[in-house]
């Protein structure tokens, strides 16, 4: 796996009293928690010394305060004499290291247009392009994929909706309320038929029976 170049360094020279040297030490003994209160006793003496948002940024990226580095980096950099690349490179860390990418890559940019051979600056730039192109390439392929889906479910519901029409119209058709189905009606038709034979035949009988002549009456 390869992983990006993370050093982060204090600055030494030229600073406001023993509180930022005792701060510095206490950094490189790793005792970061420490190292920020000296620095932050330092900064009251002076508020507005880069180098000491510089190192007080430091402190907080290494108590993994990304939020907070980041706002100390800027601190640094908008300061009337701002420091090298060197801020840059650890805004652009920081940045990283809270996903956003876009970000991180103008702030190395911004690091190198100082210091334009700095090969640890080239080497984080292009290792989180890399991945910020990744990530879009497989964004868009998810993207895609989404896309294809839904299609694809469309495409099954419209077969779907034909195959019912088709069963509806192929399945006989049912009547009414009320009204009878051809069957029935045949078989009511054929009963009325029978019933009226019936009631000829039956006419027929009383018939003969009226045409026979009375006994007479002697």
């Amino acid at each position: 796996m390869i992983w990006m170049i993370l050093v982060m360094t204090v600055i030494f020279g030229g600073q406001p009293g023993a509180k930022n040297a005792e701060g510095n030490e206490l950094y490189q003994q790793k005792k970061y928690d420490e190292a920020l209160m000296a620095y932050q006793e330092a900064q009251a003496d002076e508020p507005d010394n880069p180098s000491l948002h510089y190192n007080i940024g430091n402190a907080l990226y290494q108590r993994e305060k990304y939020p907070e580095a980041i706002q100390a980096y800027k601190k640094a950099l908008n300061s009337e004499e701002p420091l090298n690349n060197q801020a840059y490179y650890n805004l652009g860390n920081s940045l990283y290291r809270l996903g956003q990418l876009k970000e991180s890559i103008e702030a190395y940019k911004r690091g190198l247009r100082i210091q334009p051979d700095d090969t640890d600056m080239k080497y984080n730039l292009e290792f989180v392009q890399r991945q910020l192109q990744d990530e879009q390439d497989e964004q868009d392929e998810q993207d895609e994929q989404d896309e294809q889906d839904e299609q694809d479910e469309q495409d099954e519901q419209d077969e779907q909706d034909q195959q019912d029409e088709q069963d509806e119209q192929d399945q006989p058709q049912q009547p009414q309320e009320g009204e009878l189905s051809r069957e029935e009606a045949e078989r009511l038709l054929n009963a009325l038929n029978q019933d009226e034979k019936d009631l000829q035949k039956q006419l027929r009988k009383q018939g003969a029976v009226n045409q026979t002549n009375p006994k007479k009456d002697w």
